[in-house]
């Protein structure tokens, strides 16, 4: 699938960009603005679905022009990290394993972190609901369909069965699942890039 707002998307974003960099030399801005739009290709390359959604998501990790261009005015070093590279804080870890295991101070670890999207907390938080003490919680009931099921036909029986047993494995991956993808699309937070150092300057 091909973003309908590709074109438009991106280049909002890098003007944007041009204006929060326009006190500085020209060189300087052309060489920012080049390094973030040779990025942005490279990401689009790498992408196997690019859909509108995707992109602000790619511009979102990017970080806000603004930002971009304080980190350039301070003289700060920066790398823009590789595509797919990611970096675990002890944040990160602790959201991602609580959400597993004790699933409200996993989603508030969630929220305290920048290292997601705000649409990424909010599928992080509702989906699955609970982690896996909600999902045992639902698994505790399935006990009362099979009573029922056991009075009924024998179809009956092997259809509450196949049911429970479908919605009993989706609710013991779909945690999992869900850490992986967060896992996934974790940026690296503003304040730990600039602790990035590498050729070159922004």
């Amino acid at each position: 699938m091909t973003a309908v707002r590709a074109s438009q998307l991106i280049d909002a974003y890098l003007r944007r960009l041009e204006k929060e960099l326009a006190d500085l030399p020209t060189a300087k801005r052309h060489e920012i603005v080049d390094e973030i739009r040779s990025h942005i290709a490279g990401e689009r390359s790498a992408m196997v679905d690019e859909t509108d959604a995707n992109l602000m998501n790619l511009l979102d990790r990017l970080g806000d022009p603004a930002e971009i261009a304080a980190e350039a005015r301070s003289g700060a070093e920066r790398r823009r990290p590789a595509p797919g590279f990611r970096r675990f804080g002890t944040l990160e870890v602790l959201a991602l394993a609580l959400m597993l295991l004790a699933w409200p101070v996993g989603v508030i670890l969630l929220w305290a972190s920048r290292a997601w999207t705000t649409r990424e907390k909010v599928l992080g938080s509702v989906l699955p609901p609970g982690g896996y003490p909600g999902a045992f919680l639902v698994m505790s009931t399935f006990h009362w369909f099979v009573s029922m099921a056991d009075s009924g036909p024998k179809w009956g029986q092997i259809t509450v069965g196949a049911v429970l047993f479908t919605v009993s494995l989706l609710l013991l991956t779909a945690p999992i699942g869900m850490c992986v993808y967060l896992a996934t699309r974790m940026r690296v937070p503003s304040q730990q890039q600039g602790d990035v150092r590498g050729s070159s300057r922004w």
